[in-house]
């Protein structure tokens, strides 16, 4: 009885909003049915390796997996990276938007839950933050999209196992090449909570050359670590 009155209480101060537009909705809506058109989902074609959204249906990979070699395994994206999600990611990054991650997770989970036994994911791993950045935003919203995710497919997400111990500049506006110097030895994992995982699955907010991805998946790799996959929120064409 008191939990109950707890959550009316924490609807009334703390209502249930619609990501795109930031109305009310109810307290089990994901997002309000006016802006359900303005999230694109990606569907086939799709790139076989990364998950982007393709514009030819002939093509099997996206320029970027066609001309260049990955270390992870293969991986999705769950919306098109449109002008639209893109305010609603930065919300979800800078502004505590948290409670955003529902509807990644649920929405990674419906399309993606049969793929995920597929790949016989044993982990869920979020892309680690540099611990005084994580201190000055609050949280990791790579971990928030995980926790959500994890608990809707039902596997496990373990924030420990993969650490950042380098500090980089942002990613953004560098070319592929600066953003894999950027990230070089900025990885590493817990050598004993890795032990005996088959097949992983890395965790971030936006796919744009999988710069980030192959950093981690590499040193999972030489941990061991047989199979490395990953889903992101969006992915840009």
């Amino acid at each position: 009885m008191l939990k109950r009155k707890i959550n009316s209480l924490e609807r009334i101060f703390f209502p249930n909003v619609c990501p795109v537009c930031e109305k009310v909705i109810g307290a089990k809506e994901k997002i309000c049915k006016e802006c359900i058109g303005k999230v694109k989902v990606i569907k086939e074609p799709k790139c076989e390796k990364c998950g982007k959204q393709l514009d030819e249906d002939e093509k099997l990979f996206c320029h970027d997996c066609e001309n260049g070699i990955h270390v992870f395994d293969k991986g999705v994206c769950i919306f098109e990276y449109t002008e639209e999600l893109k305010k609603v990611i930065y919300q979800f990054k800078y502004n505590n938007k948290r409670c955003y991650s529902d509807l990644f997770g649920y929405v990674g989970a419906k399309r993606y839950k049969k793929l995920l036994k597929q790949w016989n994911v044993k982990k869920i791993l979020p892309v680690p933050m540099y611990r005084k950045k994580k201190q000055k935003r609050g949280y990791n919203q790579a971990e928030e999209f995980g926790r959500v995710l994890a608990e809707y497919i039902g596997i496990d997400m373990d924030c420990n196992c993969l650490i950042r111990v380098r500090n980089t500049k942002p990613q953004k506006g560098l070319s592929k090449g600066e953003r894999c110097q950027n990230l070089r030895k900025a990885f590493a994992v817990d050598i004993e909570r890795i032990k005996g995982m088959t097949s992983v699955l890395l965790v971030d907010d936006i796919y744009t050359t999988g710069s980030t991805l192959d950093g981690c998946a590499e040193v999972l790799k030489k941990a061991g670590v047989k199979k490395v996959y990953f889903m992101c929120v969006a992915g840009g064409r």
